[in-house]
């Protein structure tokens, strides 16, 4: 469905009245996921960003707009790499040109489940990274160097206060902070007091809809999200979740248990994450239903997890 959202000035899902921005989306409400064309708009009215989600990822050409509506960015997104094909800067020089150029930037990531900002220089040379990408902390501090030749990835030297290491795999960056909201679902907490209580108020279901219980991003999402109980590898823990029709969780319980301590902390990651459900539905109608959540750990449990349809995972039977 082609849906309107609104946001306060962190991106976070809000009253119409209390909103100073918008996002016209196509939205996915069974994975509860941006699938298609979207366009940002500020109080003004005035066009902020455009661009395409490929099930709940930007994929292809994103444009950011100045307040006159000239173009400040174009970046193409592939998976997880982007080319910056046109940067203008504030005083409207260019910065990078037909995807030639050199850059500054900040970037965000995640560390220690906390997200973090930092500063990205780098070079394109006709679409292609190239040179060093180097990242620093906001005190400027540099903390790795990304190396490319000709648009190929050749390595990473990360750095501590005392030492250095080699990686071959690239940093995982978000460009931006609007973007990590927006795709996560957060709701301002004084108008909402879950995800689910948005979308009951503020979007009207097709009375043909049918849908499990969901969650933001997929069901597979929550799972990789409940890795973080640190199930031992090769133990497997059960939950039995009761979800009445306004997304609450009413009970949990343990249905396949590791330990008592492991079946605690699986108990406590979902608590953690219970503002977050959206409750089954048929006809467009919410209704109490219960789920079933599997959750392990390991190289084996990703490989299941990226392999395997959702499906699989909610069929308790395949757990017995």
């Amino acid at each position: 469905m082609k849906l309107t959202f609104f946001y306060n000035l962190n991106w976070e899902l809000t009253t119409p009245e209390k909103s100073v921005l918008r996002r016209e989306a196509y939205f996915d409400l069974q994975e509860m996921v941006f699938d298609g064309v979207y366009q940002d708009y500020n109080k003004d009215n005035r066009l902020i960003e455009e661009g395409f989600y490929a099930h709940g990822t930007k994929s292809g050409i994103q444009t950011e707009h100045f307040e006159d509506q000239s173009i400040r960015s174009t970046i193409e997104f592939s998976g997880d790499d982007f080319i910056i094909w046109q940067l203008v800067n504030d005083k409207k020089e260019y910065e990078i040109a037909k995807g030639t150029g050199k850059f500054l930037l900040h970037y965000f990531y995640f560390f220690d489940y906390f997200l973090k900002q930092g500063i990205l220089s780098g070079e394109f040379r006709n679409g292609k990274r190239a040179g060093a990408w180097v990242y620093r902390d906001l005190k400027k501090t540099k903390t790795d160097v990304e190396y490319y030749a000709n648009g190929k990835f050749l390595d990473r030297t990360h750095f501590t206060n005392t030492d250095s290491m080699i990686f071959q795999t690239r940093k995982e960056i978000t460009l931006s902070a609007n973007a990590i909201n927006t795709e996560a679902l957060a709701f301002d907490k004084v108008s909402f007091a879950s995800i689910n209580q948005y979308f009951e108020t503020q979007i009207a279901y097709p009375p043909s809809f049918q849908r499990h219980i969901s969650y933001p991003s997929g069901l597979k999402h929550l799972l990789r999200l409940l890795t973080q109980a640190e199930v031992p590898e090769m133990n497997l823990v059960v939950v039995k979740v009761k979800i009445n029709e306004h997304g609450q969780v009413l009970k949990t319980a343990i249905v396949r248990s590791s330990d008592p301590d492991t079946d605690e902390r699986v108990l406590k990651a979902i608590e953690l994450r219970q503002s977050r459900f959206v409750p089954a539905m048929k006809d467009g109608k919410p209704y109490p239903a219960v789920i079933y959540l599997p959750v392990s750990s390991g190289e084996r449990w990703e490989r299941m997890l990226k392999d395997l349809p959702a499906e699989w995972f909610l069929n308790v039977n395949n757990f017995y």
